[in-house]
């Protein structure tokens, strides 16, 4: 019977159970076969049906949200907001639209800052995307998140996305060659001299080289990027094969046996020479990194990808490049977006000349 588990037990008891994805299991207490036991089935699916949202709802907006905007979203961004909805539809989903005023959406944001600050935002952000229909149709009085701010970082909290030093990034590189992880050296290359984000990266086909340009579809916006190709990465893409070679081991092995080495058709690719995912390339390079921090060779074990972006961003801003300038070369859809390089830029212009001025200083004194 359908949604009916039959269980027999060592000493030939049979118990019976409710089984249905999404719903809670329920040991049955009708009979094998009986009538009692299908509207026993048939009462629970009731019970966990689905039920048709209130208009005017929160849930009906989560649901609208889901259906109109969310697919427009990058994949892993889809995968993080559809756990906070999840969240808000249990939490938050009986209540009616008006209910997300100032003072409520406050109360909200210092529950979800014990979670920590970005926790926080993510969520402020995330509700304000479900509430912005409501909010067109009048169920909502004004903007309540124009008055609620977002959570500041803590000063003593540590960079998420910490720049890559240029020592850092040559004892990975060099690491990831040692190791024959050549697909590995490949993307942090790419993401040191492109700016290019993990998932853009994943699916980078060999085709982006073109006539000393370097270009692909930024995948997060969907925006072109069409950019000189940077010396620095074509001397490294150059310089390792472009598939992953068998190991002295498969070479060893009989052909039925022994992985057979194909053509990679992105430019990073795991060791088996296929393609990445987006997570089993952050996760080769944390891997990587956490075994180079366990030995002392690098200062810390929080470098990931993202950082290696801001490292291209504030090289970029360093080198005089315009917000539209920056932009482009990122992948971003607004100038606006590359201001934070700029700024970033600015605090070690400032160090820079700092050091050089006390530098100055000591020498006159000495002289």
């Amino acid at each position: 019977m359908r949604h009916v588990q039959r269980i027999v037990r060592p000493n030939g008891d049979v118990h019976l159970y409710f089984r249905k994805k999404g719903c809670p299991s329920h040991r049955l207490k009708a009979g094998w076969g009986t009538v009692e036991l299908e509207a026993e089935v048939e009462a629970l699916l009731k019970t966990y049906a689905p039920q048709k949202p209130i208009a005017g709802t929160i849930r009906a907006a989560i649901i609208e949200y889901e259906r109109a905007d969310l697919p427009g979203l990058a994949e892993s961004t889809q995968y993080e907001y559809r756990l906070i909805l999840k969240e808000f539809y249990q939490d938050l989903g009986a209540l009616p639209a008006s209910t997300i005023t100032p003072a409520f959406l406050l109360k909200l944001r210092d529950a979800w800052a014990t979670r920590g600050h970005r926790a926080a935002n993510v969520r402020l952000q995330v509700l304000k995307n479900v509430c912005w229909r409501p909010m067109v149709a009048g169920l909502i009085q004004g903007d309540p998140f124009a008055t609620v701010g977002q959570v500041r970082r803590p000063a003593d909290a540590p960079e998420p996305h910490p720049i890559w030093p240029e020592g850092v990034f040559s004892t990975v590189l060099d690491a990831a060659l040692e190791q024959r992880r050549f697909g590995l050296a490949r993307a942090i290359s790419i993401a040191r001299y492109t700016g290019a984000r993990r998932e853009d990266i994943a699916r980078i086909p060999r085709t982006a080289r073109q006539n000393g340009r370097f270009s692909f579809l930024s995948g997060k916006r969907k925006v072109p990027v069409d950019i000189a190709e940077d010396p620095r990465l074509s001397a490294i893409l150059d310089a390792t094969p472009a598939t992953q070679p068998l190991s002295e081991w498969q070479r060893t092995r009989t052909a039925a046996k022994r992985r057979t080495e194909t053509t990679a058709i992105t430019l990073a690719f795991n060791m088996d020479g296929r393609p990445y995912t987006a997570d089993g390339l952050s996760q080769e390079l944390e891997k990587l990194i956490q075994a180079l921090r366990k030995a002392e060779k690098i200062d810390g074990a929080d470098y990931g990808f993202h950082g290696l972006r801001h490292t291209r961003g504030v090289e970029l801003a360093l080198a005089g490049c315009t917000d539209a300038e920056g932009a482009a070369q990122l992948g971003h859809r607004s100038p606006n977006s590359f201001a934070r390089y700029r700024r970033m830029a600015d605090r070690v212009r400032l160090g820079e000349a700092a050091s050089e001025k006390v530098a100055r200083l000591q020498e006159r004194r000495s002289s």
